[in-house]
């Protein structure tokens, strides 16, 4: 008798301590094994709803990036219009070094009068179009009123995408000679900002999936600045690879984002194309070749290479459950399992030889959940881990490591906690199940 009350409360003590199977090791990026393909210093491709690597090739190596630094400033400023802190009719008037800056004709730049004032949008589409200079540096002036204090703002935006190894000394990817006095405070006299490009990458994820109406701007190939005044300029975007410009591609319906050019950072250039239902990311650092149009042409070879080599595969609908991640289970709940299911549409993105049997899962718990187990009481819609779905030979695997990347669990149900009676008949159920 004292054997079976041992045994009795043995198993009491036990329901309180429900366990789970351990999750996958997380996948460690690697580079292709066609490092060849790209005739760069460094390049990257990703799939930018699930994060995932593509193609990658010293994508880890920071160096400098020029204009592409616009992409970061860009989010910033779309950041501060989605608030309601400035708006796209909002005038911005010049002070001395930025008016200096806009006269340099040997740097990007948009003809900009000392006396005049200028709206956020026309400045905005200056920026990302004909990479102006000075009308960047006038829109971090809408933002926060200085240079330094959105250089900061730029820095903690990175660092809270978990990027850490960025160098930025200003907002727009010029050397800091070429800044005269609109240099930022503390920065080195000759610097410039520098990044790898798979950060790079992940900026243009960040600036596409916040804000997809930026592609709007960056597809526009040509554009004529304050059109109809005696400032008038033609813009001609320096992403060639647009419909109607040198390097359009009929095969790659190119609509967006961003160049880079200087000395040190060579020709660079960050596109995204969708096509067949897939938007992809590249990213080129220093382009090698003779030709004027080498960032595009190493670019076309990875877009091409991508979309022939890789596809998407829905694994389940929102709200729909995957095979073997369908429950979490409940401590103490109600219930002792709560389903769980995709929180969007759950698309993995493999090779195109690769099939659903062939997939590889990577999960992770979120906070608060112990291996696969939840405490009770658990609520309809509580995030419960996050799954990464690759083919079992690839080795390339995801920029960034938030939640946002891959496919979000959430539960589908609520779990109440159980009461006292519930706990004690079922330890004594679980005793029992397993004596006989």
């Amino acid at each position: 008798m004292k054997k079976l009350l041992r045994g009795l409360v043995a198993a009491m003590v036990a329901v309180l301590m429900i366990g789970g199977a351990a999750p996958a090791a997380s996948v460690a990026a690697a580079e292709s094994s066609d490092t060849n393909l790209v005739n760069a210093k460094a390049a990257v491709a990703i799939e930018p709803t699930t994060g995932k690597v593509l193609y990658a090739k010293n994508a880890s190596t920071v160096l400098p990036i020029a204009s592409m630094t616009k992409m970061i400033s860009i989010e910033l400023v779309l950041d501060a219009i989605k608030s309601g802190k400035i708006k796209w009719d909002d005038k911005v008037t010049l002070d001395q070094s930025i008016w200096t800056i806009s006269q340099d004709r040997d740097l990007s730049n948009v003809p900009l009068r000392r006396d005049g004032s200028y709206s956020v949008r026309e400045l905005y589409d200056a920026s990302l179009i004909y990479s102006a200079n000075a009308a960047m540096m006038l829109l971090a002036k809408a933002v926060v009123g200085s240079q330094e204090k959105f250089v900061n703002q730029m820095d903690a935006k990175l660092k809270s995408w978990g990027i850490t190894d960025a160098k930025i000394v200003n907002v727009t990817g010029l050397n800091n000679s070429q800044l005269k006095d609109a240099k930022v405070p503390g920065t080195g006299d000759n610097a410039e900002n520098e990044m790898s490009a798979k950060d790079m990458a992940q900026v243009a994820q960040h600036l596409i999936k916040d804000h997809p109406e930026v592609l709007k701007t960056t597809s526009i190939a040509k554009q004529t600045f304050r059109k109809g005044t005696d400032d008038a300029i033609n813009m001609e975007n320096w992403d060639w690879m647009l419909k109607g410009l040198v390097s359009y591609d009929k095969n790659l319906p190119v609509d967006g984002l961003k160049t880079g050019t200087s000395d040190a950072a060579g020709d660079c250039f960050t596109g995204t194309v969708e096509k067949n239902g897939m938007r992809i990311i590249t990213v080129v650092l220093h382009a090698n070749g003779d030709a004027k149009t080498r960032r595009f042409d190493e670019t076309k070879k990875l877009m091409t290479h991508v979309l022939e080599n890789w596809k998407t595969i829905t694994l389940a609908n929102a709200g729909q459950s995957i095979k073997g991640y369908s429950k979490v289970n409940v401590n103490r709940g109600a219930s002792r399992t709560t389903p769980i299911a995709p929180s969007a549409k759950a698309v993995a993105v493999v090779p195109t030889d690769a099939s659903k049997k062939t997939l590889k899962y990577t999960y992770t718990p979120a906070k608060g959940v112990k291996k696969n187990t939840i405490e009770a009481p658990v609520k309809k819609g509580t995030t419960i881990g996050n799954l990464k779905v690759t083919a079992k030979d690839d080795q390339l695997g995801f920029v960034g490591d938030n939640a946002q990347e891959g496919i979000t669990l959430k539960t589908t149900k609520s779990n109440q906690k159980a009461n006292f009676f519930v706990l004690i008949f079922r330890g004594i159920g679980d005793f029992f199940s397993h004596i006989f």
